[in-house]
This record gives C-alpha cells, structure tokens and sequence, in this order.
C-alpha cells in the first residue's frame, strides 16, 4: 500500500485496522461522517496556546481565545475556526487557565509546532513526519511537552505507564537525533488541561532505539501489503471509524442498517 510517511497515529491506525488505514491514507477517501468534536476542541486549544507563547504574553489568553472563536485571525491554513462545540464552553476557561499557569511558570522561550521530517532509515526514505507542541531548549537540556484535553479517566497516562508512551519516545528519539542529545538530557510530558497535571518522564537510550525500531518496521510492513489483502478487522473501535457506514467488515454498515 503507499505510505508517504509514517506517524505514531498513522501506525496505530494500521495496527487497529487495516482496511481504515487502506481507506484513509492508501484511497484517501474523504470521510462523510462529520469532525468529532473532540478533534475540533483540541485544535482550537492548542492553537490558543501556540499563539499566547507566540505573542509572549502580552496580549491575555482569554482575548486571543476571543479573537480565534470571533474569526480575527486563522485556526489552520487559511481557514478560520469553527464555533466551539457546545459541550465545551464551561471547560475552555478552565483549560485556559492552565495553559496560562504553566506557560507563565516555564517561560515563553522555545520552538511552538516544531515540525520534524526524518528518515528513520537513512538513507532508504522511510520518512516520519510530525510536530511537536512545545520544545524548549537550554543548554544541553530538552524539555518536551504535548498538551491534552483528554477526559480524566483510564485513557489517560499515568506516571507509571508514561515512559511506555510510543508518542513521547518518538518525540524525544527525533529531538536526540535532530540535536545530537544524550537520552538523560530529554524530558516529556503530557500537560493535561482538565485537572492540569503535568505528567513527565526520562527515557532509556534502548527505549529510544525501540521506538524508532517499532516505527520502521510498521513502515515496511505498510509498503509491503497489497491494498487487496488490506481485511478489515470489526471491533470496538468500529463505532468511532470514519468509514463505518461503507467498510464491508463494519457492524455499522448501511447495508446492515437497512435491514433493521
């Protein structure tokens, strides 16, 4: 199947199910089913706090939050931001807050965004792309973060489970490779913004290897199936599919609606 590039998230898509990684990234059908509202929540909050770092501070989080929800500047591109899904007005002010107390405590200095591009496999082109919310830079030290909105609840990481986080590991492995960092050296952590726990960890030169090691081989085993061979495997997470009302495997499928 093509594979222009590899991503925690397109790597998980294709071991959750191959048929959705054929339809979304080998076909690349577009999705009649409409954005989740989680997905267009977290735009709007990392865009947000993007911007308050940007602009150092001098202009009040709760104004630019304004301003993007009002369509004075764009959410991505060149498209403005939609309304905010209403389930979200009592929680933005609270994550708001957080972004602001976190921010205020660690600095404004840092990459926003940073955006890597790197070939796990030099030089065979098996590229990985991504962006990173906030990386901070101070002498030998590297400080990761990766801002939240997820629910409290058993999605979430945990201190104990954290430095198993495939996301993170990626992260630091592409910050060792791009800086020429020790392991030692790099922090990450997940700031979620409901509760505003910061979640960080320190990772193992193995861990690191094994990360980029689990990415390249999924990239393979991506290249070498065939679109024909990529079966669709139901489960739970086909309710939350983008093509369950056309996948033939999918419990959800027009056809089966009809019938009831």
């Amino acid at each position: 199947m093509n594979i222009e590039h590899i991503s925690v998230s397109r790597k998980q898509c294709f071991d959750t199910c191959k048929a959705q990684y054929k339809y979304r990234y080998h076909l690349k059908i577009v999705s009649d089913e409409p954005t989740a509202d989680h997905f267009t929540y977290g735009k709007i909050v990392h865009k947000i706090a993007e911007s308050y770092v940007e602009l150092k501070g001098k202009v009040k989080i709760s104004q630019i939050a304004k301003d993007l929800l009002e369509g004075k500047f764009f959410l991505e591109g060149n498209s403005y931001s939609p309304p905010l899904p209403p389930q979200y007005h009592d929680k933005i002010n609270e994550h708001l807050e957080k972004i602001f107390k976190l921010t205020n405590k660690i600095g404004f200095d840092g990459f926003l965004e940073w955006p890597f591009y790197y070939d796990l496999d030099k030089p065979n082109g098996k590229m990985i792309k991504g962006f990173i919310d906030r990386l901070i830079v101070r002498g030998d030290k590297y400080y990761i973060i990766d801002y939240k909105t997820t629910k409290k609840g058993p999605f979430r990481k945990t201190r104990s489970n954290i430095s198993k986080d495939l996301q993170l590991r990626c992260y630091a492995k592409i910050v060792q490779n791009h800086f020429g960092a020790k392991a030692e050296n790099i922090m990450a952590a997940l700031y979620y913004l409901e509760g505003g726990d910061l979640i960080s960890t320190r990772f193992t030169q193995e861990s690191l290897d094994s990360a980029q090691e689990d990415l390249s081989k999924t990239y393979d085993r991506i290249l070498q199936m065939s679109a024909e061979s990529a079966m669709g495997e139901p489960g739970f997470h086909c309710r939350f599919c983008d093509y369950k009302k056309k996948c033939p495997w999918s419990p959800f499928k027009e056809s089966s609606l009809v019938g009831n």
